[in-house]
């Protein structure tokens, strides 16, 4: 195993790895199939397309329908760890709904919008199967509440995007607060350009954002990645994790990718593009940037530029292509990188024996993946019979053994 260890803009000294052993994973567990009117778990003529999961820490999972029923609204899907699932929200017509998020008391947090204007962010209890309106779109003047979700203690969590078309990052318990907004300066960084934050229960935030005032959004901007943090009356530390060589002449990275995770405690995960072109997913623990995965290495050939997920173990679950292009899905750790799963390889569905979708210019799995602090994994994938034709759009969850 090659690794690339570099010294963080804090000059913190790189310290010797220490994680564990990935480990073995039991066989994917499927939880809906969709193909036309043929479906599992879920009404006929309901359609997934670049369907994103959530999996909270009970290994509850909810997911973003395209149409359900034979209707062509969209909704929101949850299965509880102890139950069966179903179908929890319907859009109204003329609307859309993000991709949903679940916290560990089973709150399934998104937001219905217009072409126009946002309803909000919606939260549904999955003890008293009732939704209530956590924030009125109309009353705060959102056009677009993306990324939403809610902590445990009920704060919620999104990127807000205004009537001016600027973004802001908000946190809304018993008030409304805002963390950050384009085109103003808070704790010592002006922010042309916000890019999806991630937000643990401590209330850390990280984020890709891009330098300048109001309206600076080309690439000749710089970019960082940045950490912060409450200190309380209004005030918040911030970390530079890194910084593209458009700001600082000694980074390692000429730019990054526009999603970070963030663990429960403070560890984060990026992607840094290098000075020879490769992509390379670093960690950020402890003061310290080390190279998990490099394209190139570890049989990996491309990183996929979707979100990567990192638990408080620092395992990060990710998509990549191997050496003959095939897509698949990956964890890694500061000792080791491993596939998972990937397109051709054999899979049990509803139907019998059957196989991810290995097609040249049609992807075998769509949308972002999620991973919980058990290692657990939910993921979307196009499902193929032995005879290679397929035979519907599919959420599995996949469980260390």
């Amino acid at each position: 195993m090659k690794r690339l260890v570099f010294s963080s803009l804090l000059g913190a000294l790189a310290l010797p790895a220490s994680a564990g052993t990935l480990p073995e994973y039991a066989a994917p567990e499927l939880l809906v199939r969709v193909h036309f009117t043929d479906t599992y778990n879920l009404p006929p003529l309901t359609y997934l397309s670049n369907t994103s999961p959530a999996i909270n820490n009970q290994g509850d999972v909810a997911i973003k329908l395209m149409a359900v029923d034979g209707k062509p609204n969209q909704a929101v899907w949850f299965k509880s760890h102890k139950a069966p699932g179903e179908v929890i929200y319907v859009a109204p017509e003329d609307h859309y709904v993000t991709d949903p998020t679940v916290n560990d008391r089973g709150q399934v947090t998104f937001s219905p919008f217009s072409e126009i204007e946002s309803l909000g962010v919606f939260v549904y209890d999955s003890d008293s199967k009732k939704t209530e309106v956590k924030v009125s779109g109309p009353e705060h003047k959102i056009v677009y509440a993306g990324y939403a979700q809610t902590l445990n203690d009920g704060t919620a969590i999104f990127r807000s995007m205004g009537k001016d078309f600027d973004r802001s990052f908000v946190e809304y318990k018993d008030s409304y607060s805002t963390i950050a907004r384009e085109g103003e300066r808070r704790f010592d960084t002006s922010a042309a350009y916000l890019f999806r934050p991630s937000v643990n229960e401590k209330k850390q935030w990280a984020f890709k954002v891009r330098l300048g005032e109001r309206g600076e959004i080309s690439d000749a901007q710089s970019d960082q990645i940045l950490l912060i943090q409450s200190k309380g009356n209004g005030e918040y530390e911030k970390i530079v994790i890194a910084q593209d060589r458009k700001g600082d002449a000694n980074s390692n990275y000429v730019g990054f990718g526009n999603t970070v995770a963030l663990s429960q405690n403070g560890m984060v995960v990026f992607v840094g593009y290098l000075p020879d072109k490769r992509k390379s997913l670093v960690l950020y623990k402890d003061g310290e940037l080390q190279s998990l995965v490099t394209e190139g290495l570890d049989g990996i050939a491309e990183l996929e530029l979707f979100t990567p997920r990192l638990n408080s173990s620092g395992t990060v679950a990710f998509r990549a292509k191997n050496a003959k292009g095939l897509r698949g899905l990956y964890v890694a750790n500061e000792s080791s990188v491993k596939r998972l799963l990937g397109e051709g390889d054999s899979i049990m569905t509803d139907k019998g024996h059957g196989y991810i979708l290995l097609k040249q210019d049609f992807p075998g799995f769509a949308g972002d993946i999620d991973f919980n602090e058990k290692g657990e994994l939910a993921f979307a994938c196009v499902l193929a019979s032995p005879e290679n034709k397929i035979i519907g759009d599919a959420i599995y969850k996949l469980s260390p053994k």
